[in-house]
């Protein structure tokens, strides 16, 4: 899989930045305490969150669509495509899978819930091509397109960013909380919060390009042919992660 770093990545925003915009506040110290409390929960989260059974259950249902286009192992999750199911449908499969294998509801809640932003933004990204091939209306072609590995990591960064963004809106709302304990104050920052929440996804969305820049090759060679173990699977998020966590620490510097 490697450890080697794509290149600097391209900044939208920095955390500084986007919480100045978001927290207008006379108290300059609020401002950054926010920033670094969210940055620092977030990264500490990220060390172990690999290993939790309802986030690699969640990552493990899309491998899964990603290969659906050919069988899959009986203990694996399993969607019948074979119907054209909605994303709704499939969804609420996704929703089923992941809660019988949940250890954390905190994670596994997110997870799921960014596997299901995935689902839906693989699916639409893919039939805007029906205007010149209809048949992506299917989802059978859909997810037929995620079956190599160029497709894959799209649907993994789709993920990661999906991840990174809840849990960084998750963390920064329980912060601003902490440290805004006026009631009107944190109206006031939850207001703003909603007004700058494209900021927050556009640097979640380039943050998980990191993970995206080896999980293309690590399909190929790991779940391409078969369906990975959850060991695997596990490995494969732990080393995602941890790229994502890398970046969040160099974030944190530059605050």
């Amino acid at each position: 899989m490697g450890h080697e770093r794509s290149g600097t990545l391209p900044r939208t925003q920095q955390w500084r930045s986007v919480v100045d915009q978001i927290a207008e506040f006379p108290e300059e110290g609020k401002v950054s305490d926010v920033a670094k409390a969210t940055i620092s929960n977030v990264r500490r989260q990220f060390l172990q969150i690999h290993r939790d059974d309802g986030v690699i259950a969640a990552f493990g249902f899309l491998i899964a669509l990603s290969r659906s286009s050919v069988s899959v192992q009986s203990e694996s999750p399993y969607v019948d495509l074979s119907s054209n199911p909605s994303p709704l449908r499939i969804s609420l499969s996704l929703s089923k899978w992941v809660k019988a294998h949940t250890n954390s509801f905190e994670y596994a809640d997110i997870a799921q819930k960014a596997a299901t932003d995935a689902v839906g933004k693989w699916t639409r990204q893919q039939q805007q091509q029906q205007t010149i091939l209809p048949e992506y209306s299917d989802a059978a072609e859909v997810w037929r397109k995620a079956g190599d590995g160029g497709g894959f990591c799209e649907v993994a960064r789709l993920f990661f960013a999906n991840f990174t963004e809840r849990y960084l809106n998750y963390f920064l709302e329980r912060e601003a909380s902490a440290v805004l304990p006026g009631l009107q104050e944190r109206d006031d920052f939850f207001d703003l919060l909603e007004q700058h929440i494209d900021d927050i996804s556009d640097h979640a969305f380039e943050t998980a390009r990191i993970a995206q820049s080896f999980a293309a090759g690590w399909y190929n060679n790991h779940a391409r042919e078969e369906m990975p173990s959850n060991e695997e699977i596990e490995r494969f998020l732990a080393v995602a992660f941890g790229k994502i966590r890398e970046e969040l620490m160099r974030e944190s510097v530059q605050i």
